[in-house]
């Protein structure tokens, strides 16, 4: 692990690979979640492909962990 790869000293999030992409995946999942609202045209699974394809290197729980902030944060019109 690389000096700026390495987590503060006392970090104690994890999923650092969610964090470095979660500001792009945010603008990529927006518009769906958006859409979202009123009648779901878009399953979970299809959120979790549509990442996936985009963001390879992630693995599905980290994908999970992503489309589940944001929804968390649509809902509280942080988005």
């Amino acid at each position: 692990m690389t000096d700026e790869n390495r987590p503060a000293q006392g970090e104690r999030r994890t999923h650092h690979a969610v964090r470095e992409i979660f500001a792009q995946a945010c603008a990529l999942l927006a518009p769906l979640v958006k859409g979202n609202d009123k009648v779901m045209t878009m399953s979970g699974f299809a959120m979790l492909q549509v990442l996936k394809d985009h963001f390879p290197e992630l693995s599905s729980s980290e994908a999970h962990i992503v489309i589940t902030a944001v929804e968390r944060l649509h809902r509280e019109n942080r988005l």
